[in-house]
């Protein structure tokens, strides 16, 4: 009888503990936003700060379940790179009110940050030192920091707006407390025949795959052929060695020929298709050299990041 009363007890009250349960989490979530909000609108210029401009509108914020109503053809983009909430406000100059648009993107870390600047770069833009870096192109000025990706867009292009530019965007830049750099396993990839500013950093659906993430990308060209180097890191061997065997499953179901070898602290495999391709697995870390010329030049490529990343590992933190 007693157990039966515990039991009626413990039903009674499962439905009240997950409806408060519930309540928490969202109380949780609405105190986040909110924290976000005035940590984005602490990095707004304020009235006076730039010199000759003027608010022209109130803060307007978006959260991922509506952004599509700010960005719409973009917004899924954003959202694959972490993206959290955005701030934009409007600005004004008082000589002959042209307006200047601002954004900030909250994304989820400063590799996502860096991952949504780097995807709208291009290695032709006219690069700066503001942020960890950033590039002007006429009537736009664009710059990542922290876990931040700036925008800053006039609708016209003349040199009063480009020094308006950089005003607002060194405003910014000092507001964003802390030092950043680009993520550091692109240190382990060959400089050699590197493309200038071809980084990527793309963390979900790498290489079109899902049980490829936190992918890390660089471009190569040599005697006008281009090939790509990439690094994908996991959250332990066990888990980069599944996401491995699923890449090769995928290569053998696409009909490649396939040769695979197993070293002491690595694995790999050559694949001989339409655009040879060598993909290898070492601790957290798969990786691979795509669309190479030859074989030799591959496993050449990959001795030199193993051995970088070897030095890593046994690095001090």
């Amino acid at each position: 009888m007693k157990r039966e009363f515990v039991l009626l007890f413990l039903i009674a009250i499962t439905p009240s503990v997950l409806w408060s349960n519930s309540l928490a989490s969202e109380a949780d979530l609405m105190g986040t936003i909110a924290q976000s909000k005035e940590d984005l609108r602490a990095l707004l210029p304020t009235e006076g700060e730039v010199s000759g401009w003027e608010i022209s509108s109130l803060p307007r914020f978006f959260e991922s379940g509506n952004l599509w109503e700010y960005i719409n053809g973009e917004a899924e983009l954003y959202i694959q790179y972490g993206f959290r909430l955005v701030v934009t406000s409007d600005y004004s100059s008082k000589e002959d009110a042209i307006p200047l648009t601002l954004e900030i993107y909250q994304m989820e870390s400063p590799h996502h940050a860096f991952g949504i600047y780097a995807a709208e770069r291009s290695p032709d833009d006219n690069f700066i030192e503001i942020g960890v870096q950033g590039y002007i192109a006429g009537n736009i000025l664009n710059f990542w920091k922290g876990p931040y990706y700036v925008k800053l867009t006039s609708f016209q292009s003349s040199p009063t707006i480009k020094e308006a530019l950089f005003k607002f965007s060194k405003v910014i830049d000092d507001k964003i407390a802390g030092s950043y750099s680009e993520p550091e396993l692109f240190a382990c990839f060959p400089q050699k025949n590197r493309v200038k500013m071809s980084e990527r950093y793309i963390p979900r659906n790498f290489l079109g795959h899902q049980f490829m993430k936190n992918g890390y990308r660089v471009d190569y060209q040599r005697e006008g052929s281009r090939y790509q180097v990439f690094l994908a890191e996991n959250s332990s061997p066990a888990e980069a060695e599944e996401a491995f065997s699923k890449y090769q499953d995928f290569l053998k179901a696409e009909g490649d020929i396939i040769s695979h070898q197993r070293k002491p602290d690595y694995q790999k495999i050559r694949v001989k298709n339409r655009k040879k391709e060598l993909i290898f697995q070492h601790g957290s870390i798969v990786g691979g050299v795509l669309n190479i010329g030859d074989f030799p030049e591959g496993d050449d490529i990959i001795e030199e990041i193993l051995k970088k990343l070897r030095n890593r590992s046994r690095s001090p933190i």
